[in-house]
């Protein structure tokens, strides 16, 4: 019997030489910008974000119908102010240890020390641990902002390893990250919700889009996100490819300066915001994919209002230049991005016609955010994802006086009304009036245009068609934990 068992074992071992180990499943995607770091309460940008969400797990998401649920939450429950939190049993973070409510008050405690990500805990007056898997949340505001506030991807909960390395409880576990060009997640197979499929992910910078599309279309990658309209054409006559496009939570927009002379000046930005035909704006770059705005908020988002935006009108622009007797000339600051160039060119184009001269500046990302955060640029192109599906993740950051600078607010706007209003909404427990509050907001920003709406974003993605269980989320940060190739 042993001699058996001894030939057998030999067998073993030989046909494993032979025919080695299994091949790794890899998955890789391919990312307009590099990820600027793995921890997700410091960097709230989308290519960091689309990253982390991978390695870490929050407390609540929203779902499709924009309806918070739970994620390491069993159960909850509101009583005022209140919230009492239930956190699922046996979920382990990535070193090993189980998730707690200490662990969880930490975590939040830390997004409270962190300035980009304070402005989304500001609601909680009150952490309280009450056993092992149980807390409590009292909040200075209305509840419902604080649940959504929870669902973005940098409210994720962290925690430090032996090494004071984060790690999350998420479906993947940073292997390595580099510069952020390349990064590479494998697989966590003690993952709540299961092992994923895939072993590893690899996130790619491919910072053009047609070069995104061409490494999908060679194989190199196998998910393209952030695909140009212009190349969304080519995808329907792809055997191998497909397009997925959706409404996201994203508002591209012109942000004003309003300290800096002459930008300051209310009829100036008036007469710029009727001077730029978001109409052919939308055609010419977007090929008419995306929606003309006419709010900071996506019509997907609660709080949105349906008001009437300044539209394209040229001789409304002219008239109002008429009281300006010098010329007018202008920084228009971007960063690197094939469709902001486009759109500071239209803008130029525009602006030329009444008088405005438009000198665009173009910055790496990292520079423009920290200049624009010091409030050195006369007008910046941005993008803001109001990733809670809440109006007021759109309007506190970009909008109040609390926010300035780097939270969100670069047209350093201080306008004590909408101050008010902002903070009326976040104590307001009915929510047709706090959608009241919101809908004089937005009245009170079309008419002043610190910021100026242009479109929507439609969010393009490209996949291989062998890539099954892709989940699209609005807010960019997509869900691959369920994904098979």
């Amino acid at each position: 019997m042993k001699s058996f068992l001894k030939i057998c074992t030999i067998f073993i071992l030989l046909l494993n030489t032979v025919l080695g180990n299994p091949e790794k499943k890899i998955v890789k995607i391919g990312l307009g910008y590099s990820g600027r770091s793995y921890d997700p309460h410091k960097h709230t940008d989308s290519s960091t974000l689309a990253i982390t969400k991978q390695i870490y797990n929050n407390l609540f998401i929203l779902d499709n119908e924009n309806e918070v649920k739970g994620e390491l939450i069993e159960n909850y429950s509101i009583k005022n102010n209140t919230i009492e939190m239930d956190l699922k049993r046996g979920i382990l973070f990535q070193d090993g240890e189980e998730l707690n409510s200490e662990i969880v008050k930490k975590s939040l405690e830390r997004n409270k020390s962190i300035p980009v990500t304070k402005v989304l805990v500001d609601p909680i007056e009150k952490l309280e641990v009450i056993d092992k898997y149980k807390l409590r949340i009292i909040c200075t505001t209305n509840v419902d902002i604080l649940l959504h506030n929870l669902t973005h991807s940098s409210m994720a909960i962290v925690k430090e390893d032996k090494n004071k390395k984060l790690v999350g409880t998420g479906a993947f576990k940073l292997l390595e990250w580099g510069t952020g060009q390349k990064v590479i997640l494998e697989k966590n197979d003690n993952y709540f919700k299961g092992s994923p499929k895939i072993d590893i992910l690899e996130f790619l910078t491919i910072p053009e889009a047609p070069n995104r599309y061409i490494a999908l279309e060679t194989n190199e990658i196998q998910i393209a996100y952030d695909i140009s309209s212009i190349d969304v054409k080519a995808f329907k006559n792809s055997k191998d490819l497909e397009i997925l496009n959706k409404l996201s939570y994203g508002t591209d927009f012109l942000s004003i300066n309003t300290e800096k002379a002459p930008l300051n000046d209310k009829r100036l930005r008036q007469a710029i915001s009727y001077a730029i035909d978001k109409d052919s704006m939308n055609e010419v770059i977007f090929e008419n994919t995306s929606k003309v705005a006419n709010s900071i908020i996506t019509p997907n988002t609660f709080g949105y209002s349906n008001k009437e935006e300044k539209k394209y009108n040229l001789e409304k622009a002219k008239k109002i230049m008429k009281d300006y007797k010098t010329p007018i000339e202008i920084e228009l600051w971007i960063y690197e991005d094939t469709s902001k160039y486009q759109m500071a060119q239209i803008i130029q184009a525009n602006l030329k016609e009444i008088g405005i001269d438009v000198k665009i500046q173009t910055l790496e990302l990292s520079s423009f955010l920290q200049l624009t955060a010091q409030g050195k640029h006369n007008a910046l192109i941005g993008l803001w994802y109001t990733s809670t599906g809440d109006a007021d993740y759109g309007y506190y950051p970009l909008l109040h006086n609390n926010s300035r600078g780097g939270v969100g607010n670069r047209s350093f706007y201080n306008n004590q009304r909408v101050n008010t209003l902002l903070d009326e909404a976040r104590k307001e427990p009915v929510k047709e009036k706090r959608k009241e509050k919101y809908e004089e907001i937005q009245e009170i920003i079309l008419d002043e245009n610190p910021i100026i709406p242009i479109v929507y974003k439609t969010y393009n993605i490209g996949i291989n068609k062998n890539i099954k269980g892709f989940k699209f989320n609005p807010n960019g940060n997509h869900i691959l934990e369920n994904i098979e190739y």
